[in-house]
């Protein structure tokens, strides 16, 4: 983490505060009280993730749900159509990938990573979770 660039100490609690404990995912309430593995209990999610170069610092975390957050993984939502461009152009120079990347339209991607990163569709696979959960009797 370090090599991306200065690290920060921070607590949920303090995250959770400044954020109005609100998912940064799902726009839902977190609740304090749930405890992991709870998929409603609080967890700090970076905003660019670490593996795409992301600074652990509070300007670059946010509150979630801990099933939002595992949710969303290492996926980020592409916000403009440069950035799926270069996508694409990644895309592009991988041979078996070389046909798909043609027929695909930057907007349609950038319109299609939105709808993905919905806050509708992570409540929906929150719901999902928290079902699970419960069935399993955890």
């Amino acid at each position: 983490m370090r090599s991306n660039g200065s690290v920060e100490r921070y607590t949920a609690v303090e995250i959770g505060d400044r954020d109005g404990w609100i998912c940064g995912l799902c726009q839902d309430p977190v609740e304090q009280a749930y405890q992991h593995p709870d998929p409603r209990s609080p967890s700090i999610d970076h905003v660019r993730t670490i593996a795409a170069g992301g600074a652990d610092t509070r300007g670059n975390v946010r509150l979630t749900h801990w099933g939002c957050n595992h949710e969303r993984n290492a996926s980020t939502p592409l916000e403009a159509v440069e950035e799926a461009e270069a996508q694409r152009a990644v895309l592009l120079r991988i041979p078996a990938l070389q046909a798909f990347a043609e027929s695909l339209k930057a907007e349609d991607m950038v319109r299609r990573s939105q709808a993905f990163h919905s806050p509708e569709r992570y409540r929906a696979k929150l719901a999902r979770r928290v079902e699970r959960y419960e069935r399993e009797g955890r």
